[in-house]
């Protein structure tokens, strides 16, 4: 049950948030029709610049779908080709990532110690691992995986360690004062504070190993949206492209709003987390 202090917060947080909104984006509706006519506008100059039409792409969305590529591959098949790859890696990423980020975040020695490596290791674009993945793994598939980590890694790593360091030491002060062990602080004060700042890290995340994935599958695959995209532009039908662009938009706007949703379940005590 909340208290009045927390009702009154929370007003006060609508109300804010209310008087920031223009009167005219409170409807959803309004709000959908003009992300509507945005992409509508940006459909048209794309397609004035490739000179291929909705049809065209309809067409070729439905021949993918139904009759598949020269593989004998439906559209369907490559989605979940690529869907796979990117959730083991993105697990991965999250495995590896999310204590690490605690650890450098909470502990000096860590930071110290592992602070520079990951500086220096950041910058290097996802991209350019892959011709050294190519070389170390044998099997192409863990290679793929192994873009998607490097690419899913920095992001959630960094926002874990800004979460962690943004916890309030008096929080972390009061905690001791009741005698609060190092394990207990961790679980009951440094990650719940840190945790918007970790699922921001995964969407973000997950949406760079998305891309990721698809420029690996380009360079070596024989199966995925990447692969796809490559082969289609290989046989120059630009409706295929496009349709096969336009479905991983839709699949990493899908899974971004997936994430944003188990974020909003699990922090609800969090205002400020909206879709």
């Amino acid at each position: 049950m909340s208290s009045p202090v927390q009702d009154a917060g929370n007003v006060a947080v609508e109300k804010a948030r209310h008087h920031e909104i223009p009167w005219f984006l409170e409807s959803n509706i309004i709000r959908w029709a003009l992300a509507s006519l945005i992409l509508i506008l940006l459909w048209v100059v794309i397609a004035f610049f490739s000179r291929s039409t909705i049809i065209e792409v309809i067409e070729a969305f439905i021949i993918l779908s139904t009759e598949g590529d020269s593989g004998g591959f439906v559209l369907a098949d490559h989605a979940a080709q690529s869907l796979f790859i990117v959730t083991v890696g993105f697990c991965v990423a999250v495995i590896t990532a999310v204590p690490l980020g605690i650890a450098i975040g909470r502990y000096s020695i860590a930071d110290s110690v592992l602070g520079p490596v990951v500086e220096a290791t950041r910058p290097i674009p996802p991209i350019a691992w892959i011709p050294l993945s190519l070389l170390i793994f044998t099997s192409l598939l863990s290679a793929q995986v192994f873009i998607i980590w490097i690419g899913a890694f920095f992001p959630i790593l960094i926002n874990t360690t800004t979460g962690v360091k943004r916890t309030e030491p008096v929080h972390i002060d009061v905690a001791k004062t009741f005698g609060a062990s190092e394990s207990r602080i961790l679980t009951s004060v440094v990650i719940p504070s840190a945790a918007p700042e970790v699922f921001a890290g995964m969407r973000i995340g997950f949406g760079i190993g998305w891309m990721c994935l698809v420029a690996a599958e380009m360079i070596g695959s024989n199966k995925g949206l990447g692969y796809l995209i490559w082969t289609m532009q290989q046989v120059g039908w630009t409706g295929a492209v496009i349709a096969s662009m336009l479905v991983i938009g839709l699949i990493g706007f899908l899974i971004s709003y997936l994430l944003l949703m188990i974020e909003k379940r699990l922090l609800r005590w969090r205002q400020e987390v909206a879709v």
